[in-house]
């Protein structure tokens, strides 16, 4: 027995108690199941965050971007992020195999990422079992890399998208039926899921599956009682550990996924995280070393509380948390991808190497991002050093970005809009100052006119005094005549009463005297009434003398318009007649020019018939010429 050999292998590291891993013993049938990532994984995830850099800092440190590029760049720093966080081919296609038939794809499918290994080990487990197990994730790339990586584990594989990546099956027949099923087209799965299955797990792959999903709802409760701990079947949630896939899962829960605090939520832990995005908990760690076989109790009776604890909280992250991890150096190292390296006690972990690699960070840590990165040697106070104060903060709020002891961009922002907003108010003393005489004069001007206004406000106001003191001595004076009016009117009716109680001529003469008052007062009415009668008839003399001057002018108006027409009249008669002659003028014209081009078309028709006579002689006195010529030569 070699004792050495036994001594050096690595041991398997003991599970801790449920009590211990924290454990709530949740029987909700909705379970999460945390999966780790590769090395390749996490330096994406960390490249996706650098390449969003600028959006990032616009999003969290200002509010005057534009939201549908700063937005939607966020959007896409997360979806690509979903993508690395499933599987990395989703998101770069140059290291996508040609076959995905291979014997082994499943296992480098597996090593690339972390939940394809989860998810491999856990069908491992099921496989054993003759169960019907629905697989759910995104369309596309997607099922077709969960189902290669299902070709290398004892399954039957049925895909309700209708495609494959392997063309001719063979016919086999497990006890583990796997059901792989679109999360973007569930509404057609009725028709295609048979009823008669009864599913015994729901497993979803990415954050787009919803196990809720009234389709996914109603496969689950099929065949089961309808009441009970086993009525549906239970969902498991297989999720990176500090991924876009963990934050989307636990803020998701209390806010609406398309509401803004959801999306700075998600996205600030994204950015915070991504140092250990991916990075199992100690007490976690020897369940996945030892392959899950931890699940195999709870596989064995599901209707037993989930053996794991519930999803781990992430915290509210701050536009500082953020910035302060953009500035941070993000380094991930192959040992710690290696679960079963973490129990290993090797000194060679503590090699030059790796203290090497720790100062370079911590003077990286200290000088990057520090403010002894600036000139600072006495350690003053920031504010005193960069002009920005705190008290010029809304709601009476601490500028965090002071109250650290780290140059940031908003810090560097602030400095200068302190020194452009000096700039600005320096300009703006150097135009007062120019503007100085200008205003001098100006005020010179309207106190002036200030005091022109004052002295006729003072005049106006004597003027109103005294108009208003008669005013007043004229009231009184109308007071008093009134008064004097009513003591007439008394004493006359005192006279009356006592001419009316003598004897019956008095008393008539008393009747006659108040019928000559009223036909005096009849009298005057009525010459009221005659005066304004005739100075009417007066306005209407004069009106009617007006209308009849109007009348007149209009008469002589029309007179003038008739003779202005009967001109006009006459002047295009005469235009008339003389168009008239000049038409006949021009037609004789033409006639003439139609009868000279008659005669020289009948003279060039005479011509060409002569040319042709010419031409014919011409001809055959050429020919003839010719033949004597020829003749000629032959003597010879």
């Amino acid at each position: 027995m070699d004792l050495l050999k036994i001594l050096d292998t690595a041991p398997d590291p003991a599970i801790v108690d449920a009590q211990t891993m924290g454990v709530s013993g949740d029987t909700s049938g909705d379970y999460w199941l945390p999966a780790s990532m590769c090395l390749y994984q996490k330096e994406l995830t960390d490249q996706i965050v650098s390449l969003h850099y600028s959006d990032i800092l616009k999003y969290f440190e200002t509010s005057d971007y534009k939201e549908d590029i700063v937005i939607g760049s966020m959007k896409s720093m997360c979806l690509n992020s979903e993508y690395v966080a499933t599987h990395p081919y989703l998101l770069i296609d140059h290291f996508m195999p040609k076959s995905l038939i291979t014997k082994d794809i499943p296992g480098h499918l597996a090593e690339t990422s972390g939940k394809f290994a989860v998810l491999r080990d856990l069908i491992s487990l099921v496989q054993d079992y003759e169960t019907h197990t629905i697989i759910m994730a995104r369309s596309g790339r997607t099922m077709d890399l969960l189902e290669a990586l299902l070709l290398g584990n004892k399954v039957n594989i049925v895909r309700y998208d209708g495609q494959t990546v392997k063309t001719k099956n063979k016919p086999k027949n497990f006890s583990c039926t796997c059901h792989l099923i679109c999360s973007d087209n569930l509404e057609q799965l009725a028709s295609s899921f048979s009823s008669d299955i009864r599913v015994d797990m729901v497993v979803c792959l990415d954050p787009t599956c919803d196990p809720e999903n009234s389709s996914i709802r109603k496969i689950r409760l099929q065949n089961r009682p309808k009441r009970g701990t086993d009525s549906f079947a239970p969902a498991i949630r297989l999720t990176t550990i500090n991924s876009i896939d963990h934050c989307e899962l636990y803020f998701g829960k209390n806010l609406k996924k398309d509401s803004r605090e959801y999306l700075v939520n998600v996205t600030a832990a994204v950015v915070v995280l991504r140092d250990i995005v991916g990075t199992l908990p100690p007490d976690l760690r020897p369940i996945y070393s030892q392959n899950l076989r931890y699940l195999s109790g709870w596989l064995n009776n599901p209707n037993t509380a989930w053996p794991l604890p519930d999803v781990y909280p992430i915290s509210i992250y701050t536009a500082m948390d953020v910035e302060k991890s953009l500035l941070t150096e993000v380094n991930y190292s192959q040992t710690g991808n290696d679960l079963k390296e973490q129990f290993i006690n090797d000194r060679k972990r503590r090699n030059k190497g790796h203290l090497k690699e720790r100062s370079s960070l911590f003077y990286y840590k200290s000088k990057r991002i520090k403010n002894e990165y600036s000139t600072n040697p006495l350690k003053q106070d920031m504010a005193v050093l960069t002009w920005v104060s705190a008290s010029g903060q809304k709601n009476g709020e601490l500028e965090y970005h002071l109250a650290t002891e780290i140059l940031t961009h908003k810090l560097i922002q602030s400095i200068e809009n302190i020194y452009d907003k000096n700039q600005k108010q320096k300009l703006e003393l150097e135009d007062f100052a120019k503007m100085d005489p200008v205003q001098n004069q100006h005020y010179e001007k309207t106190n002036k006119d200030f005091i022109e206004i004052k002295d006729k406000y003072a005049e106006s106001q004597k003027k109103l005094n005294d108009d208003d003191a008669k005013a007043k001595n004229l009231l009184r004076l109308s007071e008093d005549k009134h008064k004097e009016i009513e003591c007439v009117d008394q004493e006359i009716n005192d006279l009356m009463k006592k001419l009316e109680s003598k004897t019956e001529s008095h008393k008539l003469l008393k009747d006659l005297l108040v019928e000559i008052s009223s036909l005096q007062n009849v009298n005057d009415r009525e010459q009221r009434n005659s005066d304004s009668m005739s100075s009417e008839r007066t306005y209407m003399k004069k009106e009617i003398e007006r209308a009849i001057e109007s009348i007149a002018e209009s008469n002589k108006e029309q007179e003038k318009l008739k003779e202005e027409i009967n001109q006009i009249k006459t002047e295009m008669e005469e235009s008339a007649a003389k168009n008239q002659q000049e038409v006949e003028d021009a037609k004789q014209r033409v006639d003439l020019l139609k009868s000279q081009m008659k005669q020289e078309g009948e003279n060039l028709g005479m011509l060409h018939s002569k040319l042709g006579y010419i031409t014919d002689r011409l001809s055959k006195i050429q020919s003839s010429r010719g033949r004597q010529a020829t003749n000629g030569r032959s003597k010879k």
